[in-house]
């Protein structure tokens, strides 16, 4: 059964519509006349916070695709992706999964022979799968599509032997698929216990969390509006037009009185602690919200205090990579190179400390236990070109040696 996305995409960008808050029992206010008055505002926007948190770690400074040993192979995907925008794409790809828990890619050729890829946009069409005998074979992906004056309904199939393409009920591409993998590739953000196929987002499990501390704090700042303008109960009066008003000192006739109706209570401090416990909830189940609260400490105290956070994101790039990777093999199949693996080169999730990482490389060395070039390559540095310039420099400094007055020839 096809998934609604449309909840996370408006919890995301913080959206809080009437028909939204009142689903979900947020924060709304009308006046006598019936009309809105207040509603819950995105005061607060950790949804975004967070997803972009694990985005740019994912991603880290540095992305690249490579075959291992084949220079030539590594070569030809780069061209295929760069064609494709695909650093653009693989974005897009993760950060649509991060939001609405499911992402895809699809690929194929164009009019001229091109190899095209692109993403499945969730929000804009409706993606489904066939499953037989707990198997997915078919994905069934279903849009819109603007041609001239009209619109057109779209249906692509796609099966590990063909691709199919329909425009309203008419078949108008059936294209043989002979690499033995589906052409629209599929990932899950996390499992699901719900669904078998479609994944889960974070924001489906904080997304009541942050609703209702926006609605706390919409809930404060309608309250603070009603303290600028307070209601006045005047008791012992026939005219309440007689009275007196002199900015903010008001004369009333013998033994009447008058009060602030807002001022007899104060909820606002059980409101905040309310807040507060809420966003200490939060903090605690998402750390990628402690990432503001660190100092400057080192790589090593970093990874301790967020080895949470680290493996979150190692999972993440363990799912989304791997969907990377596939497409990737796809891409070069299609292109007639056949290679056993594509591995995607990144950053680590926290930088190491290099002091830390140089001690546990010559502790290493001294124990035997890897050669110099394992940690020179391990550091970033390409041990058969330092060899030749330790080579040299030795030469250059003999030969400066050899040359010094009251030095023994050889």
């Amino acid at each position: 059964m096809a998934k609604n996305y449309y909840e996370l995409f408006v919890l995301f960008y913080g959206e809080y519509t009437e028909n939204y808050c009142k689903q979900k029992g947020l924060f709304i206010d009308y006046d006598s006349k019936g009309n809105l008055k207040h509603i819950t505002k995105s005061l607060v926007d950790y949804a975004y916070e967070i997803i972009s948190t694990d985005y740019s770690l994912i991603f880290g400074d540095n992305f690249e695709l490579v075959v291992p040993d084949n220079e030539n192979a590594t070569n030809k995907l780069n061209e295929i992706l760069k064609q494709n925008n695909f650093d653009k794409t693989a974005r897009l790809f993760v950060i649509q999964g991060l939001i609405l828990g499911d992402s895809a890619l699809k690929i194929g050729r164009d009019d001229n022979g091109q190899i095209r890829i692109g993403i499945v946009k969730l929000l804009n069409g409706t993606l489904d799968y066939v499953m037989e005998y707990g198997q997915v074979v078919a994905w069934v992906y279903e849009y819109s599509m603007k041609h001239k004056e009209s619109t057109l309904n779209v249906k692509e199939v796609y099966t590990k032997d063909r691709v199919q393409i329909y425009i309203g009920d008419k078949l108008v591409k059936d294209i043989p698929n002979r690499y033995g993998e589906f052409w629209l590739i599929h990932v899950a953000n996390t499992p699901s216990l719900k669904d078998p196929v479609w994944g889960e987002s974070e924001l489906e499990r904080i997304g009541d969390t942050i609703d209702e501390m926006n609605s706390t704090l919409s809930r404060i700042s309608a309250i603070e509006d009603i303290y600028a303008k307070p209601r006045i109960i005047a008791s012992g009066i026939r005219d309440a037009s007689n009275l007196k008003q002199e900015h903010n000192v008001w004369s009333t006739p013998d033994n009447a009185e008058l009060k602030i109706l807002e001022y007899n209570g104060n909820v606002i401090p059980s409101m905040l602690k309310k807040y507060e416990m809420l966003e200490n909830y939060l903090r605690n189940k998402c750390p990628e919200l402690i990432l503001n609260d660190l100092g400057n400490i080192s790589g090593y105290a970093l990874k301790l205090k967020l080895s949470k956070l680290i493996k979150k994101i190692k999972n993440y790039r363990s799912v989304y990579f791997e969907g990377i990777k596939k497409l990737a093999k796809l891409a070069l199949a299609m292109d007639g190179v056949v290679v056993n693996e594509v591995q995607v080169n990144v950053d680590p999730v926290i930088p190491a400390d290099e002091v830390e990482d140089l001690n546990k490389w010559i502790n290493l060395i001294s124990m035997g236990l890897v050669s110099k070039k394992t940690v020179a390559e391990a550091l970033g540095f390409d041990y058969e070109s330092e060899q030749k310039k330790i080579e040299e420099e030795n030469s250059w400094y003999m030969e400066m040696m050899d040359n010094e007055p009251g030095q023994k020839p050889k």
